[in-house]
């Protein structure tokens, strides 16, 4: 009888956190200079406070969702991918060491959630299976984060200049960190 139940516990909360992500973009009117200019930003990538990739990520948000390029360190463009506003990605180029991995569907869906996922405002949108909020810091940035019933399955954070973002999966160990290069006079 033990087993049984908890075998039907699992498979119930299975169900629970598999279901379909929220989703809502705003789309903001942008002109032609808006939707050119992109952001030259570094990215760590670390699981279990292991780096497992650093580089840079240009990252360009336009109408239909964004389009991001991941550069190793000596600017060689290892990936290319277009990803729209319901989340969903098309790889575009994919070379050297990133070639046989699943890195672009995972940092996809990593800056889904960050730039597309959420509510315009503070808050929460979802049901209650699923929610992704929204709130102040303590340190004046912001938090958002994505919670099946009373789980945090992600969450990413600013500071209070909202530069440098960090994205953490918990369960997984897995930590990103964004920050802008510093252009230099």
């Amino acid at each position: 009888m033990k087993t049984s139940a908890l075998i039907v516990c699992c498979c119930l909360c299975l169900i629970l956190t598999s279901c379909s992500l929220p989703h809502t973009v705003s789309q903001p009117d942008m002109d032609g200079k808006e939707q050119r200019a992109g952001q030259l930003l570094r990215i760590r990538v670390e699981r279990w406070d292991t780096v497992r990739f650093s580089g840079l990520l240009g990252l360009q948000k336009n109408a239909a969702g964004l389009q991001y390029v991941v550069l190793d360190a000596t600017g060689v463009k290892l990936l290319e991918v277009a990803v729209a506003g319901d989340g969903s990605d098309k790889v575009l180029r994919l070379s050297g060491a990133l070639k046989n991995s699943d890195f672009g569907p995972f940092l996809s869906e990593a800056l889904a959630r960050i730039y597309l996922q959420g509510a315009e405002g503070m808050g929460c949108i979802g049901s209650w299976l699923y929610q992704v909020c929204r709130k102040e810091s303590e340190d004046k940035g912001w938090l958002k984060y994505g919670q099946a019933g009373p789980f945090k399955v992600w969450q990413m954070s600013t500071g209070a200049d909202a530069e440098a973002v960090v994205y953490r999966q918990p369960w997984l160990g897995l930590r990103i960190y964004l920050e802008p290069t510093k252009v230099s006079p």
